[in-house]
């Protein structure tokens, strides 16, 4: 922040500078340009990290019960709802990661092809940023397969989602809301109190999972953007230099 807020008060001062200009990027110094390219990727993994946080508000809270219910989306289908946006926004944490690893080094790598394979070629597998990469694909291997399956197969594991569906009954109450007529003998047997109970056992332990990615994502970030401050700050050093010379 410190870095990038220089750069605009250089950018202000820069002759050539008009307010109101919708592209005054070449006016900014090399150093400058670096500090405001790291700096938009950087942003762009702090706000998806956020947004781990805002999940656990979504799935924690299940409004507009009745209106969800007669449209047919359950609390079932709510709660699976945001666990799928929970992997993929775990995914996308692990992809901007390489993108500020490429950036961060100015590997120049094109954003579609900066993968792992990609970065192991240009970076030693020992070197801190690329071990914390790692790290945090072994940390979340689970949800990211899951998100794999889930993006490119349309599949969603959840043994307990389709009992509490169809073995404890909550599908045949969609299905009266719907209009449909569901016998009174059936319903005795699947008694809304228990699938309500389960219902709250399911929500609780999709939270409790969310809170530990918050608690994990935190402290894995945390020590992937230290391993990186050295590599940032050699890289001013070079464009410093190179701008001098």
């Amino acid at each position: 922040m410190k870095n990038v807020s220089g750069a605009l008060k250089n950018l202000e001062n820069a002759k050539g500078f008009k307010i109101g200009e919708k592209n005054n990027h070449h006016l900014l110094s090399e150093v400058d340009k670096y500090y405001s390219r790291v700096f938009k990727i950087q942003s762009s993994l702090t706000k998806t990290a956020e947004q781990l946080s805002q999940i656990r508000i979504f799935l924690n809270r299940y409004p507009f019960k009745k209106y969800y219910f007669k449209k047919g989306i359950s609390q079932l289908e709510y709660i699976q709802y945001h666990t799928e946006v929970l992997f993929h926004k775990v995914h996308t944490v692990l992809e901007i990661m390489k993108l500020l690893i490429n950036e961060v080094y100015q590997l120049g790598i094109a954003p579609k092809d900066c993968s792992w394979v990609t970065l192991v070629k240009k970076i030693p597998l020992k070197s801190g940023p690329m071990k914390n990469l790692d790290h945090y694909f072994k940390t979340f291997e689970d949800l990211i397969d899951r998100r794999h399956s889930n993006t490119h197969r349309g599949y969603y594991k959840d043994q307990e989602k389709d009992d509490i569906d169809m073995k404890y009954g909550l599908a045949f109450y969609k299905l009266e809301m719907e209009g449909h007529r569901i016998d009174e003998e059936l319903k005795d047997n699947m008694p809304m109190p228990l699938i309500n109970y389960m219902l709250r056992e399911h929500k609780k332990k999709r939270v409790e999972l969310i809170d530990t990615c918050i608690t994990e994502n935190e402290k894995l970030l945390t020590a992937f953007l230290e391993s990186l401050f050295d590599e940032y700050q050699k890289q001013i050093l070079h464009l410093s230099i190179v701008e001098t010379q």
